[in-house]
């Protein structure tokens, strides 16, 4: 028992040592902007008035043009930055042993595009936050050469431009932040000191932030289009698979001896010590009362969306996040191996979700499947009743109309509005009722 992965889990709880250490991940095979190798040449050499910071357009455009008056003033990425100035921010770093919040790289790694000093080109800020290029890679080489006729994608991506259009780029981008990585992560002394407790999903977190771009003719001639439903199921895969993938390197077998504690579920431990509603789901049968379970909601999702396309591979996802949690009484290496398997999974169901034909049968078969995994029980976490409302809402907004799905996300929303106040019974009743209705 004295290797045992719990074990060294609770070592870290009792311990509550301060480690900002991240260590470096394998490169993935496209490089995520913040580390590319091109000069970010700053916001300002984007947001001028005859490129996208343009007010009122005159001449036709493939383009808005004023991309970045709508980041400016209606992004909260544009705001990120500033952020790390306000009381709680101040509070956090002073918890951390931090000088500054607005100078410490564990913050700017994500609230600023935190590149290199040398690859910072001379109108380049890192007050401005999660600007252009954080997203769109350094522009060094493509700034000049990018509105070239005829448009060539495969020219920019070349010249160092991230292809943020396909999904799984996208997610992974995002995933950085939003999840993390063995790079950067809200990890448990971050979340100890004061830090928000992070939840994503694709669509949830597209729709809120406002649109700089149309989707017309001429952008489906470039791009490939996506919906509502496919950013759902596309982000799960991913979402689940770098959830998995933090559970297979450093972050896990971690150099201060413990695994990082922002692995598990936040509410197996932060809990009064009077809740009595401890109760097992179907997918952690076999833990004992006082478990600490892994953090999978994001894996309940990939599983029970898959069950509207292939119940022998929906119960290949359940099987294997059963054994990642017997894994997890066992030892690292059973860790790693039963994420391993979960990691393969992500990529088939990546594969599978990208050849499915989405109509509002299908849609209607999620909506049925998310409600059952819930009914069964599946929705006890907080991260895993709000991973499914956020995948119901998704559907809803690609097919409106069903007022009875309506008023249920209404609901929904409200009873999940704090994780504090989360009573994962009502959830299961409200989930029983809207089935019946249906």
């Amino acid at each position: 028992m004295q290797n045992s992965f719990i074990q060294k889990a609770l070592m870290a709880l009792m311990v509550g040592a301060l480690s900002l250490q991240l260590a470096t991940a394998s490169d993935s095979e496209q490089v995520l902007p913040q580390y590319d190798n091109n000069k970010h040449m700053g916001v300002a050499t984007c947001g001028n008035a005859i490129c996208h910071g343009v007010r009122n357009l005159s001449e036709p455009s493939n383009v808005r043009q004023n991309e970045y008056h709508t980041w400016l003033l209606n992004d909260r990425h544009s705001q990120s930055y500033k952020t790390l100035m306000n009381e709680q921010s101040k509070r956090i770093a002073k918890n951390l042993g931090l000088k500054s919040a607005a100078t410490a790289d564990i913050c700017l790694d994500c609230h600023a595009d935190n590149v290199r000093e040398e690859m910072r080109g001379d109108e380049f800020h890192i007050t401005d936050g999660v600007g252009c290029e954080a997203c769109h890679g350094g522009s060094e080489k493509w700034l000049a050469t990018h509105t070239l006729t005829p448009y060539s994608a495969t020219r920019n991506i070349s010249d160092g431009m991230y292809p943020s259009a396909p999904l799984a780029n996208r997610t992974e981008l995002c995933t950085s932040c939003h999840v993390g990585n063995s790079k950067k992560l809200a990890n448990h002394n971050i979340m100890g000191a004061g830090h928000p407790r992070l939840g994503f999903e694709l669509d949830t977190f597209t729709a809120r932030q406002p649109q700089h771009y149309d989707v017309d003719a001429d952008y489906l001639e470039r791009k490939n289009a996506d919906t509502p439903i496919r950013r759902m199921l596309i982000g799960a895969a991913l979402h689940a698979r770098a959830t998995a993938q933090n559970l297979t390197g450093s972050l896990l077998d971690h150099p201060q001896g413990f695994p990082e504690i922002a692995l598990f579920n936040c509410h197996s431990c932060h809990k009064p010590l009077d809740d009595q509603r401890w109760q097992n789901r179907p997918t952690t049968a076999g833990l004992k009362p006082g478990s600490i379970r892994l953090n999978d909601g994001s894996l309940i999702l990939l599983a029970a969306v898959s069950g509207a396309i292939d119940k022998a591979f929906q119960d290949k996802i359940v099987r294997a996040i059963k054994d990642l949690h017997v894994a997890s009484r066992s030892s690292i290496a059973e860790v790693k191996r039963a994420a391993d398997q979960v990691i393969q999974l992500t990529e088939q169901a990546e594969t599978k979700f990208k050849r499915l034909t989405i109509s509002k049968n299908s849609s209607q078969l999620m909506l049925i499947e998310l409600a059952k995994f819930g009914v069964r029980g599946e929705y006890r976490d907080y991260t895993a009743a709000e991973q499914a409302l956020m995948a119901m809402d998704a559907i809803h907004y690609q097919y409106p109309g069903n007022l009875t799905l309506e008023s249920m996300l209404n609901k929904g929303f409200q009873l999940t509005k704090s994780d504090e106040t989360f009573e994962p019974n009502d959830f299961r009743t409200m989930l029983s009722s809207f089935l019946k209705s249906e």
